[in-house]
């Protein structure tokens, strides 16, 4: 065999590998966008409920982002947002890897692409992190939820009842239940300080 014809077997062969794994890419950004679809859905749901209930929730969306604003009371509330990641990418965290992967096999199977949770309580890194894959698997973990698992074709009162979960989370930091939130700190307070009305030291806290 002459050298052309080894380097086009040799070729084929990469065009083959590439368009397996550039397959396995789109397929799970389309299952990372079906996923987003239905948790977006989900979330405005509960916040419709959760307004029934008496808790002002307000929230915003387009087809990338997903936003929640819950007020339990005047001067109380907590912001959300969650927001899909464009691309998919070999997953690493073994704790959002797939029961069928490990952190030895990264094959085209183990791209997954991102949905993302921010919170202002936790400052400006996400706080939850979804992993989907192309066979429609979710995985997540993070403040709001610590860690759970799904399926992006779940009946819709599983995934509610998942979007529940983030929402109560969101009203615990709104409303301080548990100790949530806010929470007195340490530091120094004199009392010119309180005489001049500055706040006491607190210490803004998502419950972990």
């Amino acid at each position: 065999m002459g050298f052309d014809e080894s380097a086009l077997t040799r070729l084929r062969r990469y065009r083959e590998e590439a368009d397996r794994s550039l397959g396995s890419i789109r397929e799970a950004e389309a299952a990372a966008r079906r996923f987003s679809e239905r948790l977006f859905a989900g979330l405005e749901y509960t916040a419709a409920l959760a307004r029934q209930a008496g808790f002002g929730v307000e929230n915003e969306g387009d087809s990338r982002t997903f936003a929640l604003r819950v007020i339990s009371g005047p001067g109380t509330e907590a912001r959300a947002t969650f927001g899909l990641v464009g691309g998919a990418a070999a997953e690493t965290d073994e704790d959002l890897m797939h029961e069928d992967l490990s952190r030895h096999t990264l094959d085209p199977s183990g791209y997954s692409g991102r949905v993302l949770g921010w919170t202002e309580a936790a400052g400006q890194e996400p706080c939850q992190v979804f992993a989907v894959y192309r066979d429609g698997v979710w995985k997540t973990k993070g403040l709001f939820v610590a860690k759970a698992r799904g399926k992006v074709d779940d009946p819709d009162e599983v995934l509610n009842g998942f979007c529940l979960r983030i929402l109560g989370r969101l009203i615990d930091l709104a409303a301080l239940t548990g100790g949530a939130g806010c929470r007195w700190s340490g530091g120094s307070y004199p009392l010119q300080d309180h005489l001049a009305g500055m706040a006491f030291p607190m210490e803004n806290r998502f419950p972990r």
